[in-house]
């Protein structure tokens, strides 16, 4: 991006440099837009396939439990302090996973930028697959009733009431739904699958990207006995192999600014920061959240109302967004809580999945753009 752009005419077009129209009507779009034809990734090997065919080389930063592989790409330029980007740590959050696919591309900066695209890859491929690593194929099932059906025939179900599920087949379990804060840390039940994973359907109609059985959302029963998922473990020595290839990554090249897509069950658009450690840091890091949140809010989507909160464990700091205390919500760091307290500047940022596709897409890459272009002033 020329540097003597301004911040108007970059955000008036709903971000230039990365070809985005406005957020004008949704038959306007499909006219005028190339990105309104963008959907979620079929399947995990459909991601590595485009992004081989765009010419990029991945590196193999370690394997899933059914040995597929976890990648990361390298884009941008040279210059340091390089920028890190992830998506996909819940699978059911698909849009951020597409957007981090077409930043590879797409996002115009000097810096070095170190992507990983997705961090399930299990999950990605859908709560059959994840079956078919226990039952050797994935099994003909139409619905979420099918496949609780499937859990009591084949599993061994370890609790049963008040509409959960859970049963226990080959090394995994498998739920009918989110088991994360609904037990107190070391239930019994949960004694068989200490240090284990286990799934649970995508299940919502109004969700795109994230239908009946289209996603496994992947939980791990800690070996004390806390459910939790894959954006946690940051800053254990114990974590699943997911969590320790960002990490890794992220030790080695020492990021100057991170980000982590993700969506939550809403139709709005917000994000969330962290406290860090010098005040230089703390200051460019309010800067490139309320310049994001602002293009976003410019672009014509909607922001939360301004009595929203994500949670007892954030601040507000303007409509859109927010700062995390990860010392209150306890469980762990998540990647951007370890991206601050370690390196520097980190977002996570947040898209309403009850929108359209490829709105949700062209928001992430409208945020990390222009964070990604004030960053880029921090370093001139």
């Amino acid at each position: 991006m020329n540097p003597s752009m301004t911040r108007r005419s970059f955000l008036g077009v709903g971000g230039l440099a990365l070809g985005l129209p406005s957020l004008v009507s949704a038959e306007a779009r499909t006219k005028e837009d190339p990105m309104s034809q963008i959907r979620p990734f079929g399947r995990y090997a459909e991601l590595l396939e485009t992004l081989k065919g765009r010419g990029h080389k991945l590196r193999i930063l370690g394997h899933a439990p059914d040995k597929s592989p976890v990648v990361s790409v390298k884009t941008g330029g040279d210059k340091q302090p390089p920028i890190f980007m992830s998506a996909g740590a819940h699978a059911t959050e698909q849009a951020g996973v597409a957007a981090a696919v077409e930043l590879v591309d797409r996002l115009e900066t000097r810096h070095a930028v170190h992507v990983v695209p997705t961090r399930d890859p299990i999950g990605l491929n859908g709560y059959r697959y994840a079956l078919s690593l226990a039952l050797g194929e994935e099994p003909s099932i139409d619905s979420v009733e099918d496949a609780e059906a499937l859990l009591r025939e084949k599993g061994d179900v370890l609790y049963d009431r008040d509409g959960v599920l859970l049963a226990f087949i080959g090394e995994y379990g498998y739920a009918n739904r989110s088991l994360f804060r609904q037990f107190e840390k070391g239930e019994g039940f949960l004694e068989p699958l200490l240090g284990r994973r286990l799934f649970f359907p995508s299940r919502s109609e109004d969700e795109p990207g994230a239908g009946p059985l289209e996603r496994a959302y992947t939980q791990v029963v800690t070996p004390d006995g806390e459910v939790l998922h894959l954006n946690r473990f940051h800053d254990t020595p114990w974590a699943p192999v997911e969590v320790r290839c960002a990490r890794e990554l992220m030790g080695e090249i020492r990021p100057g600014l991170s980000f982590d897509l993700h969506e939550y069950g809403g139709d709005a658009y917000w994000m969330s920061a962290r406290r860090q450690r010098t005040e230089d840091d703390e200051q460019w890091e309010e800067r490139l959240g309320r310049a994001a949140v602002r293009a976003v809010a410019e672009s014509g989507a909607r922001l939360p109302e301004d009595d929203y909160t994500p949670g007892s464990f954030f601040t507000r700091l303007e409509n859109g967004l927010y700062t995390l205390d990860p010392s209150v919500r306890g469980e762990g760091l998540n990647l951007v809580d370890y991206a601050a307290h370690h390196f520097g500047p980190g977002f996570t940022i947040e898209t309403g999945m009850r929108q359209e596709f490829a709105h949700r897409v062209r928001l992430q890459m409208i945020a990390v753009q222009t964070a990604v272009t004030l960053f880029e002033q921090r370093y001139a």
